[in-house]
C-alpha cells in the first residue's frame, strides 16, 4: 500500500498505517510542522469500556509532540490540543482488562484516554517517554554548553585584565554584564 502521493512522504514515518488512519492523519495535517511526522496514531474504541460510540478522540504521536484530537457534539466540533515533550511531565499507562488509558500531564494540562488498545497505548508510552528523556538530554547538553561558553568569555576577560587592556572597573562591570545574562 503506498500512500506517498496522498502525503508527499512527509506526514508520517515508513510504519505502515490504515486508510483509516491515514484519513486521521490529513485531518490535522494543517496542524503539523514542517518536518513534523506522525510516528503512532490510537483511537478510542467506541465498544470497550470507557470509549465514547459517537465521538472517540484520537491521539497523534509525532516526532515533536502528542496531539490529541477531541470531537464533541457527534463530530461537528472538535477540540485539538498539543502537548511538546519537553512540557509533559508525566504519561502513565494503566492496563485494564480489555483495554488500556493514557495519563498524561503537563503543567496546565491532564487529560486521560481512555479505551486504547493495549498494544497501540504501551508503544505511546514508551515512545514518549523515550522522547521525554532524549528532550531532557538536549536541553542539558545546550545549558552545559551555554555555561561552559560564559566560562571561557570569563577567561578571556581574565586575560585581557592581566594583559592591562581592561582596567580593573571595565573587567568588572563587563564581568558582571556577563553574568547577568
Amino acid at each position: 500500500m503506498n500512500h506517498d502521493n496522498d502525503f508527499e512522504g512527509e506526514l508520517y514515518d515508513s510504519r505502515e498505517f490504515s486508510d483509516k488512519e491515514l484519513e486521521q492523519v490529513n485531518k490535522i495535517r494543517h496542524r503539523l510542522d514542517k518536518g513534523e511526522q506522525v510516528q503512532f496514531i490510537a483511537r478510542q474504541s467506541k465498544h470497550r469500556p470507557g470509549g465514547s460510540f459517537t465521538t472517540p478522540d484520537t491521539i497523534f504521536v509525532t516526532n515533536k509532540r502528542i496531539v490529541i484530537k477531541d470531537p464533541s457534539l457527534l463530530g461537528v466540533r472538535e477540540n485539538i490540543v498539543s502537548v511538546s515533550y519537553d512540557k509533559i511531565t508525566s504519561i502513565e499507562l494503566e492496563r485494564g482488562v480489555f483495554s488500556s488509558k493514557i495519563i498524561i500531564r503537563a503543567p496546565g494540562f491532564a487529560d486521560e484516554m481512555e479505551a486504547i488498545s493495549k498494544k497501540a497505548a504501551e508503544q505511546i508510552v514508551q515512545y514518549v517517554k523515550n522522547s521525554m528523556d532524549k528532550t531532557k538530554i538536549e536541553s542539558q547538553k545546550e545549558s552545559l554548553e551555554v555555561k561552559e561558553s560564559i566560562a571561557d568569555e570569563l577567561l578571556k576577560l581574565a586575560n585581557l585584565k592581566e594583559k592591562g587592556v581592561l582596567s580593573d572597573e571595565e573587567f568588572l562591570k563587563m564581568k558582571k554584564d556577563l553574568l547577568n545574562k
